[in-house]
């Protein structure tokens, strides 16, 4: 947005925000405004559940003064007329509370407030009715929290409870949000991996704890800015905040919105609490009194334990507050693919060229801590903390076996063939250039340990809060597979074969193979003898690291002008991020045995294989592919030799020292932020108005390196050590990087009003300016030269980041006793977006003029115009109590989400819904949910229908369902069961339409049991 536009809303929001205070100072008298007052503080507590409440409504009748409770169920309210006055107290779900008072002149009146739930509506008193009128009492009081925490807030905001959707499988965020309105998840094959609100890419949304930035460095991060869930746990998390706009206060870098993950408060309890769950996790692969060998040759447990501990108290009399909480989660699964890669050939025929099987077993743990610290040295002075930590690794064997029958524009098979029949002869041709069995095993092991630390220093005051926040945020990715004990990846093949294969169906998995020519491929000993297959073994360790630290320090005051209520809200504040990658040791090498055979044909240069492992599928339909007898890798064995005998591995020398220059990457970024933001209630409409400025400086570490003909110019060649060292500049053996800087700013608008039609009615406008800055990967890395064209392709450190307005209209009208029916509609429109490819100026992308004289320059650069996004979302939940005895445990819940994009989108699925239903009944709790997705696109926008290589490809709707089950045994002892995606859907990806399918993939169901104990 330009800038008069931006000076002409900033005078908007001044004038919005002083335009009714001015009217009604008109309006009030000098002996008003000489009234003296009081200050009026307290708590609330929901008596039901025994916790301190948020957001619930306090006002003074007959008055426009009103707040909302905020952490611990403290209220403060300010400039309250001496005298007797009546407050209201409000909480969905819970019934009016009014307490009449004396104010005295400048001095504190404390009331607490004692809300007592809504009746279900029944006189019976027995012992299965009081337990229902309990666990319905627990289950509104769930979602009041969400209800009221949408009420109070200003911006476009979604709260839900941890505990609304019933106990989760492993713990992890993306199973939670997957129910949440508006949102769409992506999956890295059977894990949740990252959010889509409103449909865009992940990283269009950013994550906080507790308001704090959490840093991110993850296995979908190696060049953009996505947050992965991989990083984060629900341990510890009261509720999961879903802001789809932004207010003032927060980091602007979020288009689609922020997700704020909210940790226990300690003070929001009355007593002590200590809670522990012990059970564990299987799958429906698993087999509960065996052991299974998998690919590394060893047997393994199919079933994990898993354990979580929360304990939360008060101490000094009520000073102190603690809520630590800790979790352990394994688990095992078997992703299983087949895969047909179609080929569209110019004569109009359509056939597989490639297929594919891949079992892969893969073991996945989390450890989690969360700990809140909270000491109150005064009244008005708070000290807290607010930490995390999260450690979640995973071993995964892909299996990867493919038979190749042509190329994307070649068919090796008979000319009758057809998508379900077909016969490939190996007639003269030879290794790469014709039939083949190849394996490309890759066994990877990876260690993902996030630690976020954010203490906080608060004063609140009559009439004033200060805050003084800082932020410590580290997160790392580290792929770990030599430290392990294996390679990343082996490869074998079997050339010269001839085969038929046959199946029943174009959309069938289950492939009937028979060999018809060649060394036999039930046969390992067979494979690596008669064509050279170049560099087999690789090693392919990595590090990813992201450090996010911070300060903010924020002022809000209550004032009063007239009978005007009236809150300012400013603050400070700085950011460092720092990213980096150390991909360094991917490492290739060619096997060649004992006997140093170059050509690889030596039989005593074959790779291992699996004594004990199989390869077969447990959960698809593979045809006869088990009987086969197909060989596995030992990529543990295949290490072993390289450490006893590395003499028999020939290293890919220069290509491996490459890798080393060009893979290690660094950006460094600060922040600097000023906001200031306004608040003022007139009658039943509220308004907030705000304005934010950042100033964004960037350091990005870029490789200095020489054109190929100067380097030959020099008398060295680019294929060897010295040449490479050369043309990179070494020194000691080093490469040389450049650091090329930039800087913008940035002016952010937002705001928004509510109005209450009535008590159960609420509309909402709200908008926020934001943006999203440059991915690393266009700011820094590698610099490309292409001597035949004459063209340099660099990063660009002086890239501007993209500029988005997000608007947010909604109309909710509340249910009694807890519950919603909405609609709501957004905007976002998106200028400046980031693209590659552009012809630019050296000096425009941090590049000085002397520097690759006589070369064209391209680079990441801005696409001028507008994007734009819309969509719909409707949304119901309720409580059913007012139906008749045990129906009245039953609640249900919805939403559905309609996304419109001004063009064709890849990964937006356009189509989401989500769906529960809830019933507690005596000692009974059922949570049944569901989710849908609609068939997207995932290739590329340049594909069309007859692209050689598989067409365009979707992915196709999807629809999971999940349970959880509990069953309260005592007062204090729950055994609990939960099931995640129950009848095994299958992740489905076709080629142009459904019949076609290219990819399949069958995960099985995951179910996790155990016992809870609360005291």
């Amino acid at each position: 947005m330009n800038h008069p536009i931006r000076s002409a809303l900033a005078c908007a929001v001044v004038i919005a925000l002083s335009l009714p205070s001015q009217l009604h100072a008109q309006q009030v008298d000098a002996s008003a405004q000489a009234q003296q007052a009081g200050f009026v503080r307290g708590r609330v507590l929901n008596t039901a559940t025994g916790d301190y409440v948020r957001n619930a409504e306090i006002r003074i009748e007959g008055s426009r003064l009103s707040t909302w409770s905020e952490d611990g169920g403290a209220f403060r309210l300010a400039g309250v007329p001496a005298g007797r006055v009546v407050l209201v107290a409000r909480y969905a779900g819970m019934q009016e509370a009014r307490i009449e008072t004396t104010v005295t002149p400048g001095q504190a009146t404390t009331v607490d407030f004692a809300l007592a739930a809504t009746s279900p509506g029944s006189a019976s008193t027995d012992a299965t009715t009081l337990d229902t009128m309990q666990v319905t009492a627990e289950q509104v009081g769930l979602d009041a929290i969400a209800i009221m925490e949408r009420r109070a807030a200003m911006n476009a905001k979604n709260v839900v409870p941890a505990d609304t959707y019933g106990a989760l499988t492993m713990g992890d965020v993306g199973e939670f949000m997957k129910s949440m309105p508006g949102l769409s998840l992506d999956y890295t094959e059977v894990d949740a991996t990252a959010v889509r609100i409103g449909g865009l890419d992940p990283k269009y949304a950013t994550f906080t704890l507790d308001g704090a930035r959490m840093a991110t460095a993850t296995s979908n991060n190696n060049s953009g800015r996505q947050n992965s869930f991989e990083q984060m746990s629900v341990t510890g998390i009261e509720a999961i905040e879903l802001n789809n706009t932004l207010t003032a206060s927060m980091d602007a870098d979020a288009p689609a919105g922020n997700i704020n993950l909210r940790s226990k408060y300690a003070f929001d309890r009355t007593q002590r609490d200590i809670v522990f769950q012990l059970g564990g996790v299987a799958t429906s692969d698993s087999t509960f009194f065996s052991r299974r060998y998998l690919p590394d040759d060893r047997k393994h447990s199919t079933v994990y334990p898993s354990g979580q501990f929360g304990y939360g108290d008060v101490f000094l009399d009520g000073r102190f507050g603690v809520a630590l909480n800790a979790s352990y989660n394994a688990n095992y699964v078997q992703q299983e693919r087949i895969q047909t890669d179609w080929a569209y050939y110019p004569d109009g025929r359509v056939l597989p060229y490639r297929l594919m099987w891949r079992p892969g077993p893969k073991m996945t743990s989390r450890t989690a801590v969360n700990l809140s610290t909270d000491f109150r040295i005064t009244d008005d002075w708070t000290l807290s903390l607010r930490s995390a930590y999260s450690m979640y690794d995973v071993e995964y064997f892909n299996q990867y076996t493919y038979l190749y029958l042509g190329t994307p524009t070649t068919s090796w098979a008979t000319p009758d063939s057809t998508p379900t029949h077909l016969e490939v002869n190996p007639g003269t041709l030879t290794g790469g250039s014709g039939p083949r069995l190849r394996t490309e095993y890759s066994h990877r092991y990876a260690g993902t340990p996030t630690l976020t630390l954010a203490p906080k220093l608060e004063f609140k005051g009559e009439s004033m809060d200060v805050t003084l926040r800082g932020t410590w945020s580290s997160s790392e990715f580290n792929f770990r597979d030599s430290d392990e004990g294996f390679f990343q990846r082996t490869d074998s093949w079997l050339t010269r074969i001839g085969f038929t294969a046959d199946r029943a169906s174009e959309d069938s998995t289950a492939w009937y193979l028979k060999q018809t020519a060649g060394r036999d491929w039930g046969n390992p000993a067979n494979f690596n003898l008669d064509d050279d297959i170049g560099n087999n073994v690789r090693n392919n360790q990595s590090n990813a690291k992201n450090r996010q630290y911070g300060f903010n320090a924020d002022l809000k005051k209550e004032l009063e002008i007239g009978q005007q209520p009236f809150t300012l809200m400013a603050g400070l504040g700085t950011r460092r991020n720092e990213w980096e990658t150390d991909e360094s040791h991917y490492q290739q090498y060619q096997y060649v045995g004992p006997n140093g055979d170059l050509s690889q044909r030596d039989p005593a240069a074959v790779i291992p294989w699996t004594e004990d492992y199989q390869f077969g599928f447990l959960n698809l339909d593979s045809g006869n592919i088990n009987s086969l007898g197909w060989r596995a890798d030992d990529n543990y064995a295949m290490y072993e030799l390289y450490k006893a005998h590395p003499d028999w591995f020939v290293a890919d020398t220069v290509g491996n020292l490459k890798r080393v220059f060009d893979n290690n990457k660094r950006i460094e970024e600060t922040v600097n932020a000023a906001y200031i933001e306004g608040q003022t209630r007139w009658g039943n409409a509220r308004f907030d108005l705000g304005l934010r400025m950042e100033r964004t400086e960037t350091e990005a570490r870029t490789a200095v390196i020489r054109p190929a003909s100067e380097v030959t110019a020099a008398g060295y060649s680019t294929s060897t050590v010295e040449g490479l060292c050369y043309q990179y500049h070494c020194v000691d053996g080093r490469p040389t990087y450049a650091t090329r800087k930039g800087r913008y700013d940035d002016f952010f608008l937002s705001g928004g009003m509510k109005y209450d039609f009535s008590e159960r009615l609420v509309g909402q406008l709200a908008f926020s300016q934001s943006i999203l800055r440059p991915d690393y990967g266009n700011l820094g890395g590698v610099v490309s030269i292409n001597e035949d064209s004459g063209i340099v392709t660099v990063p660009n450190s002086e890239l501007k980041p993209e500029h988005s307005v997000k608007y947010f209209a909604g109309l909710q009208y509340y249910l009694a006793p807890a519950g919603v029916v909405g609609a709501s509609y957004y905007r976002l429109d998106i200028e400046d977006m980031q693209a590659t490819g552009f012809t630019v100026n050296p000096e425009d992308v941090g590049f000085g003029p002397d520097e690759y004289p006589g070369y064209q320059f391209v680079s990441a650069g801005n696409i001028p115009g507008t994007s734009t996004n819309d969509g719909l979302i409707l949304e119901y939940s309720q409580q059913l109590t007012f139906l008749p005895g045990a129906l009245k445990g039953l609640s249900l819940r919805g939403s559905f989400t309609r996304i419109n994009p001004d063009g064709p989108r890849v990964n937006l699925p356009e189509q989401v819904a989500n769906w529960g239903l809830g019933y507690k009944y005596g000692r009974f709790d059922l949570q049944v949910n569901g989710n849908y997705q609609d068939s997207y696109r995932i290739s590329a926008l340049s594909n069309t229908t007859t692209t050689p290589d598989n067409g365009i490809l979707y992915r196709a709707s999807r629809e999971m369902w999940n349970v959880s089950l509990s069953y309260k045994l005592s007062e204090n002892f729950d055994l609990q069961i939960a099931g995640r995606n129950i009848f095994d859907a299958p992740d489905i990806v076709y080629s142009n339409i459904r019949s076609r399918v290219r990819m399949y993939d069958k995960y099985g169901s995951m179910w996790s049991f155990g016992i809870k104990g609360r005291f």
